[in-house]
């Protein structure tokens, strides 16, 4: 399930790209909300390794949502995009 950031359309032409940077989001926001429950005081240990597990699944998801392909399909984004000319 993606869960977008705001009603706004990311500016991007390639739609996959589109979709991996709103789910990119959402797992960084995911990561934040992680990490607010590891402050929390009086966690059991339990409930810190529930959450270091989850931060741990969400870690290992990024480092893979955020290889090559991803890379490549930035990289052919900012190759899209028109030159600024300044005045």
């Amino acid at each position: 399930m993606t869960m977008l950031l705001n009603d706004h359309p990311i500016p991007v032409t390639n739609s996959t790209l589109s979709t991996l940077i709103a789910e990119l989001g959402a797992e960084c926001l995911k990561v934040q909300a992680l990490i607010n429950q590891l402050q929390l005081h009086n966690l059991s240990a339990n409930q810190q390794a529930e959450i270091l597990a989850e931060l741990l699944a969400t870690a290992v998801y990024l480092h893979t949502h955020c290889g090559d392909d991803f890379q490549t399909l930035i990289a052919d984004e900012i190759e899209r995009l028109p030159d600024d000319e300044e005045n």
